[in-house]
């Protein structure tokens, strides 16, 4: 089948272009040429047309449990006891199902990258890892999927859990991931997963800073160790909520560290909105990382991610991007155009390039179609897809 699409709207090309398929791939066309020669002639008038959403931070292994069990004061503390006393109960079956409902949930919004941490430790084994990598697998073909090996338990005091995050990496996981708050010593947690990434050659993935006090900067600390294993452009910051909770004297020197290392950030606005700010009794504070500093004033590579999809720490969720952007664009006050422009990149191209997958649409082998003709409208109206290409036929929504 081949295909001419007409006024494709490339936003991340910044230019308004035809498309032709030939097998199987896609290409941008320097005419509109004979369409006669075509199977079928599509004018998309403008829609928005980009490789797919990315959504880089995500828990495929806890989502959808927060339909089970309730967290009924809706802090951290009990969504924490809620996963130690489930996590025993998940059957392969049970992770498998919910994992599923998510990705399809996920692959219907447009999502074509995305990466999912998964508990590693003594309690789970690896059977979650091995259920995401048979999932990777099965959605090769239509979504790229990535694996954070992900020490949810800690380690510092149960070196089993350790060993599990090596044979993790030893079986394929694609990312290490890191969670320095769930250990007694921080600096020595981050410090042994970047001799273990650099020894396996993964990218790092850590969760930093999920918290309110303005005195908890471990990102200090992974800054200071990207730079001793020269690690730049390798690692990836989520979180980094106590950066909202300090003035720019300290901030903005963290951040132009975090620019001259290529250290991605990813904040997570869904569920620090919902968590963050719970103790303070006024003039309560969002708990969202300062996407609109990093992004305008410092050129960081910041990405948004969906983080928890109804589990226990986060009742909300829908594994759709756009709708994450539009959190974000409500909790950063961000309405101005270039705003919009940076949170429609911080779900789709920002997340491509710390996956490092190509955004660019000629000779890609799919991509979706936004039922809107830019990132401002996409957001505000939380546009749907209005279809798709892969696999060499175009399926309309």
């Amino acid at each position: 089948m081949k295909y001419l699409f007409k006024n494709a709207n490339l936003v991340h090309e910044n230019q308004v272009v035809d498309l032709y398929t030939e097998d199987n791939q896609v290409f941008i066309s320097k005419s509109n040429g004979n369409e006669k020669q075509y199977d079928q002639v599509i004018d998309l008038e403008g829609r928005i047309v980009i490789r797919g959403f990315s959504d880089t931070h995500m828990h495929l292994d806890k989502a959808l449990i927060g339909e089970k069990v309730i967290n009924h004061s809706g802090t951290l503390d009990e969504a924490i006891k809620i996963m130690t006393k489930y996590k025993p109960e998940m059957t392969d079956q049970d992770i498998e199902e919910r994992m599923k409902r998510v990705i399809d949930w996920a692959y219907e919004n447009g999502t074509r990258f995305l990466r999912t941490n998964i508990d590693i430790d003594k309690g789970i084994q690896l059977r979650s890892f091995k259920i995401i990598q048979k999932l990777k697998e099965q959605y090769k073909d239509t979504m790229i999927i990535e694996s954070i090996a992900f020490p949810q338990e800690g380690f510092l005091d149960e070196e089993e859990n350790f060993k599990l995050l090596e044979q993790a990496l030893k079986e394929g996981a694609d990312v290490l991931g890191g969670i320095p708050a769930f250990d007694h010593d921080p600096q020595k947690h981050l410090s042994r997963l970047m001799e273990l990434a650099v020894k396996y050659d993964v990218d790092l993935d850590a969760h930093i800073d999920e918290t309110d006090d303005p005195n908890v900067l471990t990102i200090k600390d992974l800054i200071n160790l990207t730079r001793k294993h020269h690690y730049e452009g390798r690692v990836t910051a989520a979180h980094c909520c106590s950066l909202a909770a300090n003035f720019s004297e300290i901030v903005d020197p963290i951040l132009e560290d975090v620019k001259k290392l290529n250290i991605n950030i990813v904040p997570l606005p869904s569920t620090n909105l919902y968590l963050q700010g719970r103790q303070d009794v006024k003039n309560i504070r969002r708990g969202i990382a300062p996407i609109k500093k990093m992004m305008h004033d410092f050129g960081i590579n910041v990405a948004i991610g969906s983080d928890n999809v109804r589990d226990p720490f986060n009742c909300f969720g829908n594994a759709n991007p756009l709708e994450t952007a539009l959190i974000a664009a409500h909790g950063a006050h961000m309405g101005a155009t270039q705003d919009f422009k940076g949170l429609f990149d911080a779900v789709s191209v920002n997340g491509m390039k710390i996956m490092k997958q190509d955004y660019h649409i000629n000779q890609s082998k799919f991509f979706v179609v936004v039922d809107s003709k830019d990132p401002r409208d996409a957001i505000i109206s939380q546009s749907k897809v209005f279809g798709f290409y892969e696999s060499g036929k175009f399926v309309k929504d």
